[in-house]
C-alpha cells in the first residue's frame, strides 16, 4: 500500500508530526509551536511518536517513505498483537480469523500510508492488555503488572486518550481477592507507579519550558474549544463538527496575543469549553450522538471550516471512502453476529453446544473507556481506530459462528478457546 502510494506528501497531523520529528533527527528536539504567532514552547503533540519517527529519520536522512515504512511494520505488529490477545481468550481458531480481518480491515491497512500517530497507540493498547493476560495466565506475577503500566505509560505519551486505556488496565490487574487487602493492591499500585514513571520525564520537561504543570500535552484545549463553541453549534446541518479554533472569531486573539504560550492558551480553552459545555448539556448530547455516527462513517463532517463547509483532506477525510465503508461494514455485520455467538441464542449451541468464552470485564471496559472520552470532543473515523481491535475480535468470533453453523461444520471443528 505504502509502495503504491507515491507522491505522498503529509499534510494536517501527519505534516505537524513530519515537522517535529525533522527537527529531533537534527537534535534540536521540539521544534518552535506553530500555532501561536510569536512561536514558542510547544507541547501539542506528545512525544513517544514524535521520537520514535524522529529516530528513522536520524537513520535514513529524513526518508519519508522509510517513516511511513515503519508505520507499515506497527500495522504488522497490530495484527500479531491481536492475535496473540485473542488466541489467549477465544483460542487459535478465532485468533486466525481475527488477525485475518485485521490484515485486510481497509481502515487499518489505510492507516499505515500516513504519518500519524495511531498505529503506535493502537500497538501500544493491545500490548498492555496482551501483559494483563499474561499476568493473569501466570498467577499473578507482578512483573506483567509492572510492564502494563509501562506500555500504558507509552500510550499516554502518544495520545491523550491513553489516559482512558489506563482505567481499564488497573482494573485487569486488580485481581487477587479480598480487593482491599495489601497482596490485592500491589499489582495496581505497581501498575499506576510504572505508567507514571514512564510519563515523568515528559512532564518535567514541560515545567521547565512553560513554568507550569502541563496534563501531557497542550491539545485538550484546541480539541474540546474547536467543538465546544458557538460557531459549531450553530452549525446546522453539522452540529458539533469541530472547527480550528484559531479561526473562530471569539479565540483567534488568543493565538495573536504577544508573550502568551501553548500553556496558557490551552488552559484559557479548556475552561471556555468546559463552560460552554455545562452551559449547554442538551448539546454535549447532541455532539456525541452525530460523532458516533461520524465515526462510523455514517455521516461525514467531522471536521468543517469557517463557511461550515466539510473538510475532506488527506488525514481527515478518506480518499477511498467506498472501500473503508465497505470494510467496516462487513465488519460490525460479522461483529454483531460475533456477539450473539457470546450473549444471544447461538452462546450454547455453535461448536458442539459449547459456549463461547465472554472475556474479561476489562477488555471491554477499554473500548467503552475509549468511546466516552471520545465521542463528546470528535468524530473524525481515524479516532475510532483504537476502537477497531474490539470490533475485529468479536467479527473473528462472528466468523467462527457462522463456519461452524455451515451443514456438517459444527460436529467436526472442535473449540480451543480458554477463558481469560
Amino acid at each position: 500500500m505504502v509502495a503504491a502510494d507515491t507522491g505522498y506528501h503529509p499534510a494536517n497531523d501527519a505534516l505537524e508530526y513530519d515537522y517535529i520529528a525533522r527537527s529531533i533527527a537534527a537534535g534540536d528536539g521540539y521544534p518552535p509551536s506553530g500555532y501561536l504567532l510569536q512561536g514558542g514552547p510547544t507541547a501539542v503533540r506528545g512525544p513517544a511518536y514524535p521520537f520514535l519517527l524522529g529516530s528513522v529519520y536520524g537513520l535514513t536522512s529524513d526518508s519519508t517513505l522509510a517513516g511511513r515504512l515503519s508505520n507499515a511494520v506497527l500495522g504488522a505488529a497490530i495484527v500479531l498483537l491481536l492475535f496473540l490477545v485473542t488466541k489467549r481468550i477465544w483460542g487459535r481458531q478465532t485468533a486466525l480469523a481475527a488477525a485475518g480481518l485485521a490484515a485486510v480491515f481497509p481502515p487499518l491497512v489505510l492507516l499505515s500510508r500516513d504519518l500519524v500517530s495511531e498505529s503506535l497507540f493502537v500497538a501500544l493498547e493491545l500490548a498492555a492488555i496482551l501483559c494483563v493476560l499474561e499476568m493473569r495466565r501466570s498467577g499473578g506475577l507482578l512483573r506483567w503488572a509492572a510492564a502494563a503500566g509501562a506500555v500504558c505509560g507509552l500510550a499516554v505519551l502518544t495520545r491523550p486518550t491513553g489516559l482512558a486505556l489506563l482505567a481499564p488496565i488497573l482494573v485487569g490487574v486488580w485481581v487477587r481477592r479480598p480487593l482491599l487487602s495489601r497482596r490485592s493492591l500491589a499489582a495496581p499500585s505497581l501498575c499506576l507507579i510504572c505508567a507514571v514513571a514512564m510519563t515523568v520525564p515528559w512532564l518535567v520537561r514541560d515545567v521547565v519550558e512553560f513554568g507550569r504543570i502541563v496534563p501531557v500535552t497542550t491539545s485538550a484545549g484546541i480539541a474540546s474549544a474547536g467543538t465546544y463553541n458557538e460557531v459549531a453549534r450553530e452549525r446546522g446541518a453539522r452540529p458539533g463538527a469541530w472547527i480550528d479554533p484559531q479561526i473562530v472569531p471569539r479565540f483567534r486573539p488568543l493565538f495573536e496575543t504577544a508573550g502568551i504560550d501553548e500553556a496558557a492558551v490551552d488552559a484559557r480553552l479548556r475552561k471556555d469549553a468546559r463552560a460552554f459545555a455545562w452551559e449547554h448539556p442538551s448539546y454535549v448530547a447532541e455532539t456525541a450522538a452525530w460523532n458516533l455516527l461520524r465515526l462510523f462513517e455514517i455521516e461525514g463532517g467531522s471536521v468543517t471550516d469557517l463557511r461550515g463547509a466539510g473538510v475532506y483532506d488527506r488525514g481527515i477525510g478518506s480518499e477511498l471512502p467506498p472501500a473503508e465503508r465497505i470494510g467496516l461494514g462487513i465488519a460490525v455485520l460479522l461483529a454483531v453476529v460475533g456477539l450473539l455467538g457470546m450473549l444471544g441464542p447461538w452462546s450454547n449451541r455453535m461448536s458442539g453446544g459449547q459456549r463461547v468464552p465472554k472475556g474479561p470485564l476489562f477488555l471491554w471496559l477499554v473500548p467503552f473507556a475509549l468511546a466516552v472520552v471520545t465521542l463528546p470532543i470528535a468524530g473524525l473515523p481515524r479516532y475510532r481506530l483504537p476502537i477497531d481491535p474490539f470490533m475485529l475480535m468479536l467479527a473473528g468470533i462472528g466468523l467462527i459462528t457462522l463456519w461452524d453453523r455451515l451443514p456438517d461444520r459444527g460436529r467436526n471443528v472442535p473449540v480451543d478457546g480458554v477463558p481469560a
